[in-house]
């Protein structure tokens, strides 16, 4: 199925090469971030900055990249982004002050902000009504792919050549996507018909934005990402070392454990939105991952906490392609860019918001990181039984009917 889809769509495989350079760029600076910033003599908090500011770009970036590249065409924005990408990491690898170097990595979140609204664009557009769950696997397999790739490489390039090195590893990658769009990459041909295409005239993205299924999935969207960065970057890793003593390769295992599970679901994904929907399964995956938090959160044995990561792993492969693909179906071909890239800026808004929140529950209440993970672990489950109960039973009736009359 996989090498058929890819053989009838081949500017997909040219998306799925684009989306694994582009993590493993981003992936690259990542391990050492925080000890290059500390060599201007910076506090913690200012280094978090870094992180921040690159949210912020992606933030400012989504919502006008989807709308300009659903007017102007995909290509010249997905050539934007990491155009801009590699000025930022060049601007970034030469600062002399920190001032500089945040203003850099703004630059660095601007352009992904561009790049990744554009891909899930494309994405979506390449992509066809019954197939989308093998679709959003496969590109979520190779982000995962570039991701994993990424830090290895940069801890080695800091290793060999300097905290700067990264950066500079960055901006080579980002070129070598720039070059493969410019030289391969084509404008895509008009999307086929969705459903929601069928049953009127074309609708303004403002009024799209009343459409409650797609409402509920960006609210879907928004608790996974806050998941993203709250739980699974802050306050898991630190619930393993505080409450369980564990070392900090310890929790990169256990962490590692459950982006293999991530992975090994992926094939699965397919299939299952094939046979049950898109959105039956999002809202399922939902409730695994929420689950997952809570086990973390009042666990107090070790093994429950490995085994709450690999079921968040499981949770995760399913939910992130599944959220995606329910999108795209209901998405009205004229709306593919503006609705991603309103949806990226609600996803960029949890990763961005979830950190800070979970560190101010963290410092001004009693109920420390397990409190906040209860916290996220509710919202998150609300989230898909909303999604289950305002979407997914008619979608199900739907089906059903269409079966009947098949």
């Amino acid at each position: 199925m996989r090498s058929s889809v890819l053989g009838r769509r081949p500017q997909l495989a040219i998306l799925l090469v684009l989306i694994s350079l582009v993590m493993a760029g981003n992936g690259i600076v990542a391990p050492v971030l925080p000890l290059y910033a500390m060599e201007f003599g910076v506090g913690g908090a200012l280094v978090g900055m870094l992180i921040t500011l690159f949210g912020v770009g992606r933030l400012i970036a989504n919502v006008p990249a989807g709308i300009l590249s659903e007017k102007f065409g995909r290509r010249p924005f997905l050539s934007a982004g990491p155009a801009l990408i590699a000025v930022g990491a060049v601007g970034a690898a030469m600062s002399d002050t920190f001032e500089m170097l945040l203003f850099w990595r703004l630059v660095q979140g601007i352009g992904s902000g561009i790049y990744m609204t554009t891909s899930a664009a494309v994405l979506v557009q390449l992509s066809t009504p019954g197939k989308r769950g093998y679709v959003m696997a496969l590109y979520q397999g190779f982000l995962l792919l570039g991701a994993g790739v990424g830090p290895a490489l940069g801890g080695f390039l800091a290793a060999r050549f300097g905290s700067a090195a990264p950066f500079w590893g960055y901006a080579v990658v980002a070129t070598a996507a720039l070059v493969l769009v410019l030289t391969a990459f084509r404008e895509p041909a008009e999307p086929e018909p969705n459903e929601a295409d069928e049953s009127g005239p074309p609708i303004t993205m403002r009024a799209f934005l009343r459409n409650r299924a797609y409402v509920l999935l960006c609210a879907v969207t928004f608790w996974i990402f806050f998941t993203r960065t709250a739980a699974q970057w802050l306050a898991i890793p630190l619930v393993g070392n505080q409450r369980f003593g564990l070392s900090v390769d310890l929790i990169g295992l256990a962490l590692t454990a459950s982006a293999v599970a991530n992975a090994a679901m992926l094939p699965l994904v397919g299939p299952a939105t094939t046979r049950f929907g898109a959105v039956t399964v999002a809202a399922l995956s939902t409730s695994v991952v929420a689950t997952a938090l809570l086990i973390v959160a009042f666990s107090d044995q070790d093994v429950f906490y490995w085994t709450a990561l690999v079921m968040m792993g499981i949770g995760s492969g399913f939910n992130g392609p599944s959220v995606a693909a329910a999108i795209a179906d209901i998405t009205p071909s004229n709306l593919f860019g503006p609705a991603m890239g309103t949806q990226r800026a609600i996803a960029d808004a949890g990763f961005v918001i979830g950190p800070i929140l979970v560190g101010l529950v963290h410092d001004l209440t009693t109920f420390g990181y397990s409190g906040a993970l209860a916290g996220n672990a509710v919202m998150l489950a609300m989230s898909g039984m909303l999604l289950w109960i305002g979407v997914g039973a008619a979608q199900r009736s739907r089906r059903t009917r269409h079966e009947e009359a098949a």
